[in-house]
């Protein structure tokens, strides 16, 4: 099995990507609380419907807006997120 480079966010090139890093990670705090749970899933956990890629491999090559669709996806799938526009009412 091969996993992805990990790429350690603090010494990303640019600080768009650590930049782009932490709002991931931040969205991922609005599904999973713990931390080190987080930074795990972050670096371990491969995406399937984003290629089998991890968020870490997805942010490192510019696919953070991506990975960040995808969790908001996740909110709305568990009902943590309201339905916006009229069919909120």
């Amino acid at each position: 099995m091969s996993y992805a480079r990990i790429v350690d966010i603090r010494s990303a090139p640019g600080p768009a990507r650590k930049s782009h890093a932490w709002q991931v990670l931040r969205e991922a705090a609005r599904l999973e609380p713990d931390e080190d749970a987080r930074i795990a899933w972050y670096r371990e956990d491969p995406i399937g419907v984003l290629g089998r890629e991890t968020a870490e491999a997805l942010v490192a090559s510019g696919r953070y807006e991506e990975v960040l669709a995808f969790l908001r996806g996740v909110r709305r799938d568990l009902g943590l997120e309201a339905p916006h526009g009229f069919g909120a009412f």
